[in-house]
């Protein structure tokens, strides 16, 4: 389809028709996502938006909407700006990337429906794809079009006829771009982002040309900000960084990479204030101070770390700080700091004496090595012991010999389980955030050699580990991303080193592994649930069981997401565990497990929801009753929630029998399930039922009549037994002989 199309019309009838249409769009989609695409709910939603479509282009022979943040626009005006699911369907469409629709004479429903299909996809998947235009184009589909987003027009196409003058006036005046106007929201100079702002944001990430602006324009707008330059340049970039992590968290790393090939935009005291934050992203485990000191290209960092010292002139902690963390955020610290050492020597002139002890400074900084950290630590160690070993008299050497796990601990793997231990202990003493760092990557690394010797070290780490993490001040980013690194590797290894040597173990070690997945807390809810899934011997799968309804509610979120997981058996198991936790919150994610294609996870559902309770849990439970592999299993559980209702529930059911006895199946079931609860005020009815004489043709109706004698049987109180003792006398012979049968065999239970 062209770029360019009709002139719109702007007459009431189009205006009208158009959000409707969109409506129903939005209805249909929905549920392509979630039916097959011969379902009914699929097919009416399409006849609805194509006719509607139909009328709306019966006006004009191409209608074009272009799609904004929050709204759809006919003509530069909003579309029914007010209506919460038009705003809903416009968001959906600008995170995927689509900036505008056309739809062009004549349009039919399956090309509605493979346009659909398209926009229905992950955004991921749509992005890897080639985006949602290219997607489309591959199906050929006639009268239907994707144009993809576009800043300039966007902003243009975006203005309403209030605010047209104001900005244009803005576009065309100093400071008057797109990025200049969003800098101005990101700096709090406006409380409202300008139109097509939040989409701007996400779409800095897929656009390095479009990072560049905006950067410049932080570089123009904070550029006489002085002491409070640093704290506008974080505020406006996490602002950035937060939207892309809430709306689309997989483009954040593209984002902190073009952020960063846009550091040539700012002054040297920019970058170094960029440089030396922690950007933490509210709600997600990000950081983009982190995140941009590792994307720094690292053919230009010696140039980079050259402009800082000379905009410094001298060795400032900032400098110093700033230096490490680039060494210690990146990728590749070997090439990053032969980049540096290349840039630095070529930087250094013979006659520059005022510079020459700041080079050398520079120069050895950026040699040290984590190593050279590490013993810094162990100095005052070594001191403290002295260059030679304390001598000891002949006894008390060999008292010491005799000490439990002395002796032990001199050993290889001694030595390394105490050296662990060692680095947890530095966190509680040590203050900078570097060492800190080389302490926590020391303890992950060595985690792989975690073995039952090692469990009773296990929870006094996790807990310094934590204790660095929860406690304040908050880490550097670079450092709590270092800490959380270390307390994930710890529960993995942790729980693996429990499954190897399981039927080894003491209960004092079992005690030991059960106190570190106590001070995990959270963390250990992953690893468990994934041993879980891998354990085949049922006794380790059972304390795995143990210890995740021992984490209670804190482990729902994960336990949650697990129930779309693949194998049908861990999907067992986390219920059986979410209903030992017993948190109503669960509900409603339990409830689309009532509908699994395995008979028993629908079970286990349903048990989950009946230990649960609740209004909510009782009338999904009762939804299954027809459910021939479950129905037992929510009778019971129906009668533990609430039994009078459950009685009721039942009663009702067989309220009004189907004069045609073959059409009594539910009928039959309800019996049962009276029976089974032993429900002595059914009796009334369950003897009517047996008693009642007309059913067409008449033998359908022995089924019936034998399903009350059997309840009644079950009951067993006196009047079940006087109703079974007056069908001993009915005429028809199956019934009679059944009840005779009874009565003849059992004593009547005591009312």
């Amino acid at each position: 389809m062209p770029a360019s199309g009709a002139v719109l019309s702007e007459g009431p009838d189009l205006s009208l028709l158009l959000p409707r249409a969109l409506k129903e769009m939005s209805t249909a989609m929905k549920a392509i996502a979630f039916y097959p695409s011969h379902h009914p709910s699929v097919v009416s939603s399409l006849e609805r938006a194509a006719q509607s479509l139909k009328e709306g282009l019966g006006i004009v022979p191409e209608v074009r909407v272009v799609v904004s943040d929050q709204a759809f626009l006919l003509a530069g005006e909003p579309l029914a700006a007010e209506d919460r699911t038009l705003r809903g369907f416009a968001t959906y469409l600008s995170r995927r990337g689509v900036g505008g629709l056309a739809f062009r004479s004549p349009i039919e429903r399956d090309s509605l429906r493979g346009l659909l299909e398209v926009i229905a996809m992950d955004p991921a998947t749509l992005k890897s794809l080639g985006g949602p235009a290219r997607n489309l184009a591959r199906r050929k589909i006639e009268g239907v079009a994707i144009q993809e987003f576009d800043p300039a027009a966007l902003l243009k196409s975006a203005r309403t006829a209030t605010g047209a003058a104001v900005d244009e006036a803005q576009t065309s005046g100093p400071g008057g771009s797109w990025s200049d106007r969003l800098v101005r929201y990101l700096l709090g100079q406006q409380t409202a982002p300008p139109a097509g702002g939040v989409h701007l944001l996400r779409r800095i990430a897929g656009d390095e040309t479009a990072a560049r602006e905006l950067m410049a324009s932080l570089q123009s707008a904070t550029k006489g900000a002085g002491a409070e330059r640093g704290r506008l340049l974080t505020s406006a970039l996490t602002r950035t960084a937060a939207e892309v992590a809430a709306s689309e968290p997989e483009a954040f790393a593209s984002l902190a990479a073009n952020l960063s090939l846009a550091f040539e935009e700012l002054d040297p005291a920019a970058r170094l204030e960029l440089l030396n934050a922690s950007m933490p992203i509210p709600g997600a485990d990000l950081d983009l101070g982190r995140a941009l000191r590792s994307s720094l290209p690292d053919d230009q960092i010696g140039e980079l770390i050259v402009s800082l010292v000379r905009s410094e002139g001298k060795i400032t902690r900032r400098l110093t700080s700033v230096v490490r963390k680039v060494l210690i955020d990146s990728p590749n610290p070997e090439h990053r700091r032969e980049s540096m050492q290349k840039a630095i020597r070529e930087t250094r002139q013979p006659g520059d004496a005022a510079m020459a002890d700041v080079w050398a400074s520079i120069e050895s900084l950026v040699e040290e090595s984590e190593d050279a950290w590490i013993s810094i630590e162990y100095k005052g160690f070594l001191e403290i012991l002295g260059v030679e070993p304390p001598r000891l008299e002949e006894g008390l050497r060999e008292e010491m010999r005799e000490r439990p796990g002395f002796m032990e601990a001199l050993t290889e793997p001694g030595i390394r389980r105490r050296a662990w231990a060692l680095f947890a202990d530095l966190l509680g003493i040590e203050s900078e955030p570097a060492r800190l760092w080389v302490a926590l990557d020391q303890i992950e690394r060595r985690v792989q050699a975690i073995d039952p010797s090692w469990f009773p070290d296990c929870a006094a780490v996790v807990t310094a580990v934590r204790g660095l993490l929860e406690g304040g001040p908050a880490p550097e980013a670079f450092v709590r991303e270092a800490g959380v690194k270390a307390i994930q590797a710890i529960a993995s290894r942790t729980v693996g080193a429990y499954r190897a040597h399981f039927h080894g173990l003491a209960a004092s070690q079992k005690e030991q592994v059960a106190a570190a997945l106590e001070a995990l807390g959270p963390r250990a809810v992953e690893p468990l649930i994934a041993g879980l899934e891998q354990e085949e011997d049922w006794e380790i799968r059972k304390t795995f069981i143990a210890f995740l309804i021992a984490r209670g509610r804190e482990a729902v979120p994960t336990l949650v997401r697990y129930l779309s997981a693949p194998s049908w058996y861990l999907v067992r198991n986390v219920l059986v565990i979410l209903g030992e936790i017993g948190d109503p919150s669960t509900v409603p994610p339990i409830a689309g497990s009532l509908k699994h294609p395995e008979p028993r996870v629908r079970r286990d559902a349903v048990a989950a929801l009946g230990k649960i309770g609740g209004p909510r849990a009782f009338a999904l439970i009762r939804e299954r009753l027809g459910d021939p592999e479950v129905g037992d299993v929510a009778t019971r559980c129906l009668a533990t929630i609430d039994r009078p209702r459950t009685v009721a529930t039942f009663l009702e059911m067989t309220d009004a029998p189907s004069l045609l006895g073959r059409h009594n199946a539910r009928l039959r079931e309800a019996i049962t399930a009276l029976g089974a609860l032993g429900a002595h005020e059914s009796v009334p009815r369950l003897r009517s039922i047996l008693m009642r004489g007309l059913w067409l043709p008449p033998s359908a109706g022995d089924t019936v009549r034998i399903a009350a004698a059997r309840a009644l049987e079950k009951i067993g109180t006196l009047d079940a037994r006087k109703a079974l003792e007056t069908g001993a006398r009915l005429w028809r012979r199956p019934v009679r002989l059944v009840c005779a049968e009874i009565v003849g065999g059992r004593q009547p239970a005591p009312h």
